[in-house]
Protein backbone atom coordinates (compact mmCIF):
# COMPACT_ATOMS: atom_id res chain seq x y z
CA UNK A 1 0.00 0.00 0.00
CA UNK A 2 1.47 3.37 -1.07
CA UNK A 3 0.57 5.25 2.12
CA UNK A 4 2.37 2.77 4.34
CA UNK A 5 5.57 3.06 2.31
CA UNK A 6 5.38 6.84 1.89
CA UNK A 7 8.06 8.74 3.78
CA UNK A 8 6.30 12.15 4.04
CA UNK A 9 9.62 13.77 5.08
CA UNK A 10 9.58 16.24 2.19
CA UNK A 11 5.93 17.09 2.91
CA UNK A 12 6.71 17.74 6.58
CA UNK A 13 9.84 19.75 5.77
CA UNK A 14 7.91 21.91 3.30
CA UNK A 15 5.27 22.65 5.96
CA UNK A 16 7.93 23.47 8.55
CA UNK A 17 9.73 25.81 6.16
CA UNK A 18 6.48 27.48 5.14
CA UNK A 19 5.48 28.24 8.73
CA UNK A 20 9.04 29.30 9.61
CA UNK A 21 9.14 31.65 6.62
CA UNK A 22 5.84 33.21 7.70
CA UNK A 23 7.17 33.53 11.25
CA UNK A 24 10.28 35.28 9.92
CA UNK A 25 8.16 37.77 7.96
CA UNK A 26 6.08 38.56 11.05
CA UNK A 27 9.07 38.95 13.36
CA UNK A 28 10.82 41.14 10.78
CA UNK A 29 7.91 43.57 11.04
CA UNK A 30 7.55 43.36 14.82
CA UNK A 31 11.08 43.33 16.18
CA UNK A 32 13.77 42.10 13.77
CA UNK A 33 16.48 41.89 16.41
CA UNK A 34 14.49 39.20 18.23
CA UNK A 35 14.59 36.78 15.30
CA UNK A 36 16.60 33.65 15.98
CA UNK A 37 17.65 31.58 13.00
CA UNK A 38 16.71 27.88 13.26
CA UNK A 39 17.92 24.91 11.25
CA UNK A 40 15.55 22.44 9.66
CA UNK A 41 16.65 19.86 12.23
CA UNK A 42 15.68 22.24 15.06
CA UNK A 43 12.30 22.86 13.43
CA UNK A 44 11.74 19.09 13.17
CA UNK A 45 12.37 18.73 16.92
CA UNK A 46 9.94 21.52 17.85
CA UNK A 47 6.27 20.96 18.76
CA UNK A 48 5.03 21.58 15.21
CA UNK A 49 7.64 19.22 13.76
CA UNK A 50 6.77 16.57 16.32
CA UNK A 51 3.04 16.86 15.54
CA UNK A 52 3.81 16.43 11.84
CA UNK A 53 6.02 13.42 12.55
CA UNK A 54 3.34 11.76 14.70
CA UNK A 55 0.72 12.36 12.02
CA UNK A 56 3.00 10.98 9.30
CA UNK A 57 3.55 7.81 11.35
CA UNK A 58 -0.20 7.49 11.85
CA UNK A 59 -0.81 8.01 8.12
CA UNK A 60 1.74 5.29 7.34
CA UNK A 61 0.00 2.94 9.77
CA UNK A 62 3.07 2.71 12.02
CA UNK A 63 1.33 4.03 15.15
CA UNK A 64 -2.10 4.15 16.71
CA UNK A 65 -3.08 6.90 19.10
CA UNK A 66 -6.28 7.97 20.73
CA UNK A 67 -8.66 9.77 18.45
CA UNK A 68 -8.53 12.87 20.68
CA UNK A 69 -4.73 13.13 20.42
CA UNK A 70 -4.86 12.70 16.64
CA UNK A 71 -7.62 15.30 16.21
CA UNK A 72 -5.80 17.75 18.50
CA UNK A 73 -2.56 17.35 16.53
CA UNK A 74 -4.40 17.88 13.23
CA UNK A 75 -6.18 20.94 14.61
CA UNK A 76 -2.88 22.35 15.81
CA UNK A 77 -1.36 21.96 12.34
CA UNK A 78 -4.41 23.47 10.63
CA UNK A 79 -4.46 26.43 13.01
CA UNK A 80 -0.81 27.20 12.30
CA UNK A 81 -1.43 27.03 8.57
CA UNK A 82 -4.80 28.72 8.25
CA UNK A 83 -5.67 30.93 11.25
CA UNK A 84 -5.02 34.51 10.13
CA UNK A 85 -3.98 37.20 12.59
CA UNK A 86 -6.90 39.19 14.04
CA UNK A 87 -9.46 36.57 12.93
CA UNK A 88 -11.90 34.92 15.31
CA UNK A 89 -11.64 31.58 13.57
CA UNK A 90 -10.10 29.88 10.57
CA UNK A 91 -11.30 27.87 7.63
CA UNK A 92 -9.49 25.24 5.63
CA UNK A 93 -9.93 25.50 1.86
CA UNK A 94 -11.35 22.29 0.45
CA UNK A 95 -8.48 22.24 -2.08
CA UNK A 96 -6.00 21.82 0.81
CA UNK A 97 -7.12 18.21 1.22
CA UNK A 98 -5.85 17.49 -2.31
CA UNK A 99 -2.29 18.51 -1.39
CA UNK A 100 0.27 16.01 -0.12
CA UNK A 101 0.08 17.49 3.39
CA UNK A 102 -3.72 17.49 3.33
CA UNK A 103 -3.76 13.85 2.23
CA UNK A 104 -1.32 12.92 5.01
CA UNK A 105 -3.52 14.61 7.64
CA UNK A 106 -6.68 13.10 6.17
CA UNK A 107 -5.21 9.60 6.26
CA UNK A 108 -4.04 10.02 9.87
CA UNK A 109 -7.53 11.25 10.78
CA UNK A 110 -9.24 8.42 8.89
CA UNK A 111 -7.13 5.82 10.70
CA UNK A 112 -8.04 7.33 14.08
CA UNK A 113 -11.72 6.41 13.62
CA UNK A 114 -13.41 3.03 13.73
CA UNK A 115 -15.50 2.30 10.64
CA UNK A 116 -18.70 2.24 12.75
CA UNK A 117 -18.11 5.87 13.69
CA UNK A 118 -18.33 7.03 10.07
CA UNK A 119 -21.31 7.57 7.75
CA UNK A 120 -21.31 8.20 4.00
CA UNK A 121 -22.31 11.66 2.73
CA UNK A 122 -25.48 10.26 1.12
CA UNK A 123 -26.45 8.38 4.26
CA UNK A 124 -25.82 11.48 6.40
CA UNK A 125 -28.03 13.58 4.11
CA UNK A 126 -30.76 10.96 4.28
CA UNK A 127 -30.60 10.68 8.08
CA UNK A 128 -30.75 14.45 8.51
CA UNK A 129 -33.38 15.01 5.81
CA UNK A 130 -31.22 17.45 3.84
CA UNK A 131 -29.48 17.47 0.48
CA UNK A 132 -25.87 16.50 -0.17
CA UNK A 133 -24.90 20.15 -0.86
CA UNK A 134 -26.18 21.03 2.62
CA UNK A 135 -23.95 18.33 4.10
CA UNK A 136 -20.97 19.76 2.18
CA UNK A 137 -21.79 23.27 3.40
CA UNK A 138 -21.96 22.02 6.99
CA UNK A 139 -18.64 20.25 6.50
CA UNK A 140 -17.07 23.45 5.16
CA UNK A 141 -18.32 25.55 8.09
CA UNK A 142 -17.28 22.76 10.51
CA UNK A 143 -20.83 22.09 11.73
CA UNK A 144 -20.13 18.48 10.76
CA UNK A 145 -16.81 16.75 11.25
CA UNK A 146 -15.73 14.61 8.36
CA UNK A 147 -13.02 12.21 7.37
CA UNK A 148 -11.68 11.59 3.91
CA UNK A 149 -10.37 8.20 2.88
CA UNK A 150 -7.81 9.12 0.26
CA UNK A 151 -7.34 5.49 -0.69
CA UNK A 152 -10.94 5.12 -1.87
CA UNK A 153 -11.59 8.81 -2.53
CA UNK A 154 -14.68 8.69 -0.33
CA UNK A 155 -15.59 11.20 2.35
CA UNK A 156 -17.41 10.23 5.53
CA UNK A 157 -19.21 12.24 8.19
CA UNK A 158 -18.62 11.46 11.86
CA UNK A 159 -21.71 9.65 13.20
CA UNK A 160 -21.54 11.48 16.55
CA UNK A 161 -22.12 14.82 14.79
CA UNK A 162 -25.12 13.46 12.90
CA UNK A 163 -26.59 12.13 16.14
CA UNK A 164 -26.02 15.51 17.83
CA UNK A 165 -27.75 17.38 14.99
CA UNK A 166 -30.69 14.96 15.07
CA UNK A 167 -30.98 15.40 18.85
CA UNK A 168 -30.90 19.22 18.58
CA UNK A 169 -33.49 19.14 15.76
CA UNK A 170 -35.80 16.93 17.82
CA UNK A 171 -35.73 19.44 20.69
CA UNK A 172 -37.42 22.06 18.52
Amino acid sequence: MESESRDYQEVMDDALQLVYSHHHRLVSQLFPESFRSLTLDQLRRGPFGQDLLRLARLARGQNRESKELVLNAIDSVLQLLFWPAAADDYSVPRAFWDTDLGRMLALAKYRAFDQGELVSIGNAAQQLGVTRPTIYRWMDDRSLSYVRDDMSGRTFVVRRDIDNLKRVASEF
